[in-house]
C-alpha cells in the first residue's frame, strides 16, 4: 500500500503540474500539441506571445498556434486525459489512507484472485461462493506480476517508440536533400541562364560591331567614289565654261588658235562616264560566326549539361531531324570571320564565350528538311534573294510533318576537308570512334584502353575498367558507352557516361559458344546490336536489350567486320568476304550494296550511316584506301561520291551529335581527320 502511494505521488508530481505555475492543474487545456496547461496560466502566457492576443506559442515544443476568435482560450479543449488522471490519483490516494478491507467480511484484502481479477480477503475462498475453487495468490506477488508485465510491455513499445523516431529523422533528412538539391539545381538554372545571356549579349555587340565596320569600309569606298566624281566634275565644267567663253568673246584668230586642244577636251569630256556606284556599298550583309570546337549548345544543352540530364533532341531521331540545321560555310572549325574575328576580345576564353551561340542564335540561313529536292531548291532560291535584303539574328525551326526523312537535301551537300587531331603518343594505330553529345571523341586503339579526348585534341582521360585491342565502341541515346571485349570471349562492357564500368555482357554465338564481339551499333530504341564471329566462332549477329539481355540472334554467311543502323532500324554489314549488306533486324530481305565503278580493291570495313540515311563506307583495299559517300533513293543505297583519300587505312568513321561534322580515323596517321 505504501507503494501504491508512493506511486499516486509520483504521477501527482510529474504529470499533474502546470510547467507554467507549478501547481495542480485547474481546469486543463490542451493545445494541438497534446501539450497541458492551466487554463488562466494560458491566457496570461498568450499575452506575452501576441499584442493583439491572436496567437500563442507551446511553451514547451515552441510550435505557434491561433487562438479561437470567440472563445478564446477556452476555445482550447479540455484535456481529458489530466482530468481523468486526476480523478483516478485521488481515488488512489483515498483507498491508500487506509487498510483496504472486504466488504462481505469486513477484512483485510491480502489476497488476489486469479479468476476474477480482483482482491479478496482470506475468507472470500472459503466462505464466499463466487470465488469458491478459485485460485488465490497473495495480493503482492500478483502487483509484482502484473507490474514485470508492465514493464516488458513498456520496453516493446519503447523499441517501436525508437522506431517512429528513426522514421521521423530520416523524413526530415529526406526534405533537407530535397531543399539543398532543388537548391543547388536551381542555381546551376540561372548559372545558365546567366552565361545563355552573355553569350547572347557578346554576340549581338560583335554583330554591331560587325555591322559599324562595314560602314565604315563602304563609306570610305563610296568617299573616294564621290572625291573623283567631284574632280572629274569640276574639270568639265572647266572646260565648257572656257569654250563658251572663247565662243562668245573670242576672236576669229583666238578660236582658230584654241579649237585644236578645246574640241579635243570637250570630245573626251563628252566620251566620259561617272564612276558608279555599286549598290551593295549601300546594303551590310552580316557573317556570321562558325561553330566550332569550343561550342557549347544551345540554352537547352547548357541546361541539360549542368542538371545532368540528357537532351531531348538527341534522344529521338525524329525530333532532331526536324530541327533546323546551321548550314557551314567556313573551311576551318577553328576561325570565325574576319570582318567579326578582329572585334573580339583577344583571349581564347572571351572568344569561346561568342562562338557557342552561332548555332543557336545565328541561323541567317535554315536548311529545312522538305519532301522533295524542287522544295528544296524553292527554299534555297528565296534565301538567297532574300539574304540582301535583311538579316535576322533569330530564326524559328520549321517542323515538318512525322515521315521517314527524305535524303534529297543531301545529294548538293559538299563535305569538306577542315582539319585534323593527332592522337597522343600514348595512343598508336587508333581504330574505332565515337563522339559524345558533348563533342568529346572516344577513340580505341591497339596500344591503349578507350581514351577520351576533347574536341580540341586534349586528353581527357581513360575509361575505367576498359580492355585495349579494342576495334569499335558505340554510345547509347543514355549516354552509356557499349565496348566490344578484345578476343578473350568476354563479351562487352558497358559503362557509364563518367567512363566507369557498370557490367560486362557475355555474348554467345549460335552453338551457344562465348564469341567476341568484333564491333557494335546501338538503333533509335537503344538495343544493342553486336557483330560475332572471330577465330573459328559461329558466325553471328546478336541482338540486346539496353541493359545486355539478349533479345534474339541470327547466323550470318561471312564474320560482320563492321555494321550500323539505318534511320528505320535496319542492319548495313561489312563481311570479311568483302561484301557490304542491307538487311533487317532478322538477318532476312538481304541486298547487296554495289562497290563505287572507280574503285579497283574493295574492301568495305568501317561503315557509319546518318539519321537521314547517308552513308559513309572506308574502303580499306589498297590503293583505293578512300571514304566514299552512299545516299538511299528507292530504298537501295547507291553511290555518290568519294569523300577524300586516306593517307593509310580508314578505321572508324562517326558523325557528331547534330551530323554537322564527320570524323574519320586515319589508321596509320594516329590522328583524325574533320570534314564538315
Amino acid at each position: 500500500m505504501a507503494e501504491t502511494s508512493t506511486l499516486a505521488s509520483t504521477i501527482d508530481r510529474h504529470f499533474l503540474e502546470c510547467v507554467i505555475c507549478s501547481e495542480p492543474f485547474n481546469d486543463p487545456r490542451a493545445l494541438p500539441c497534446l501539450h497541458p496547461f492551466c487554463c488562466e496560466c494560458l491566457e496570461n502566457w498568450a499575452k506575452s506571445c501576441s499584442n493583439d492576443n491572436s496567437i500563442v506559442s507551446c511553451p514547451l515544443c515552441k510550435k505557434i498556434y491561433q487562438i479561437p476568435e470567440e472563445e478564446g482560450i477556452k476555445g482550447f479543449p479540455v484535456h481529458f486525459l489530466v482530468t481523468n488522471l486526476q480523478d483516478t490519483v485521488d481515488k488512489a490516494k483515498q483507498k491508500n489512507s487506509t487498510t483496504e478491507l472486504c466488504d462481505n467480511h469486513g477484512q483485510e484484502k491480502k489476497y488476489f484472485c486469479e479468476n476474477c481479477g480482483c482482491a479478496a480477503c482470506s475468507d472470500c475462498g472459503i466462505l464466499d461462493p463466487t470465488h469458491r475453487g478459485h485460485s488465490l495468490i497473495r495480493l503482492k506477488e500478483a502487483s509484482q506480476r502484473q507490474s514485470s508485465s508492465l514493464e516488458s510491455l513498456t520496453r516493446r513499445v519503447k523499441i517501436v517508440e525508437e522506431k517512429y523516431t528513426t522514421a521521423v529523422h530520416q523524413i526530415q533528412q529526406v526534405k533537407q536533400n530535397l531543399d539543398r538539391d532543388t537548391d543547388v539545381k536551381v542555381q546551376a538554372i540561372d548559372e545558365a541562364r546567366n552565361e545563355f545571356v552573355q553569350q547572347v549579349d557578346n554576340l549581338v555587340r560583335a554583330y554591331k560591331q560587325d555591322a559599324c565596320s562595314k560602314k565604315e569600309e563602304n563609306l570610305r569606298a563610296i568617299e573616294q567614289i564621290e572625291e573623283k566624281l567631284q574632280v572629274d566634275l569640276a574639270s568639265l565644267r572647266s572646260s565648257n565654261a572656257l569654250a563658251s567663253n572663247v565662243i562668245e568673246s573670242g576672236s576669229d584668230s583666238d578660236i582658230i588658235s584654241l579649237y585644236p586642244s578645246l574640241s579635243s577636251s570637250l570630245q573626251q569630256s563628252a566620251e566620259s562616264q561617272p564612276t558608279l556606284v555599286d549598290s551593295k556599298l549601300g546594303r551590310i550583309k552580316l557573317e556570321r560566326p562558325q561553330p566550332t570546337s569550343t561550342d557549347l549548345p544551345s540554352l537547352e544543352q547548357l541546361l541539360c549539361d549542368k542538371l545532368h540530364i540528357t537532351t531531348s533532341l538527341t534522344q529521338h531521331p525524329q525530333v532532331s531531324h526536324q530541327t533546323s540545321n546551321l548550314s557551314a560555310k567556313a573551311a576551318t572549325a577553328e576561325l570565325l570571320p574576319s570582318a567579326t574575328a578582329k572585334y573580339l576580345p583577344s583571349s581564347s576564353a572571351a572568344a569561346a564565350t561568342i562562338k557557342p551561340l552561332a548555332a543557336f542564335t545565328a541561323k541567317a540561313q535554315v536548311n529545312t528538311v522538305t519532301a522533295s529536292g524542287q522544295d528544296h531548291q524553292q527554299s534555297t532560291s528565296k534565301h538567297e534573294a532574300s539574304q540582301d535584303q535583311s538579316f535576322s539574328l533569330f530564326s524559328k525551326s520549321q517542323s515538318v510533318p512525322n515521315t521517314q526523312p527524305s535524303i534529297q537535301p543531301i545529294f548538293g551537300k559538299k563535305w569538306k576537308y577542315c582539319g585534323q587531331i593527332k592522337t597522343t603518343p600514348q595512343v598508336r594505330y587508333p581504330m574505332g570512334i565515337a563522339i559524345h553529345r558533348n563533342r568529346d571523341i572516344i577513340l580505341t586503339s591497339i596500344s591503349t584502353p578507350v581514351t577520351v579526348f576533347s574536341r580540341n585534341g586534349d586528353f581527357k582521360h581513360v575509361i575505367k575498367g576498359s580492355p585495349s585491342e579494342i576495334f569499335d565502341i558505340a554510345i547509347t541515346p543514355s549516354n552509356q558507352y557499349i565496348i566490344p571485349g578484345k578476343c578473350d570471349k568476354t563479351g562487352f562492357y558497358i559503362c557509364d557516361s563518367r567512363g566507369v564500368l557498370v557490367s560486362t555482357i557475355p555474348t554467345y554465338d549460335m552453338n551457344n559458344k562465348p564469341s567476341s564481339p568484333t564491333s557494335v551499333a546501338v538503333d533509335s530504341t537503344g538495343r544493342i546490336i553486336a557483330g560475332l564471329g572471330s577465330y573459328g566462332d559461329k558466325k553471328t549477329v546478336s541482338i540486346h536489350q539496353p541493359n545486355g539481355t539478349l533479345v534474339s540472334k541470327f547466323e550470318t554467311t561471312s564474320s560482320p567486320s563492321r555494321l550500323t543502323c539505318t534511320p528505320d532500324d535496319k542492319l548495313i554489314i561489312s563481311f570479311e568476304d568483302n561484301t557490304l549488306q542491307v538487311m533487317d533486324q532478322s538477318g532476312h530481305n538481304a541486298s547487296l550494296i554495289q562497290p563505287p565503278p572507280s574503285i579497283q580493291s574493295w574492301k568495305p570495313y568501317h561503315v557509319c550511316c546518318s539519321k537521314q540515311g547517308e552513308l559513309f563506307v572506308g574502303n580499306q583495299g589498297y590503293p583505293d584506301t578512300v571514304v566514299s559517300r552512299y545516299v538511299c533513293t528507292g530504298g537501295e543505297y547507291k553511290y555518290l561520291n568519294c569523300i577524300t583519300t586516306m593517307e593509310s587505312y580508314p578505321w572508324g568513321i562517326a558523325l557528331s551529335a547534330d551530323e554537322h561534322e564527320l570524323f574519320v580515323v586515319d589508321w596509320g596517321s594516329n590522328c583524325v581527320k574533320i570534314f564538315r
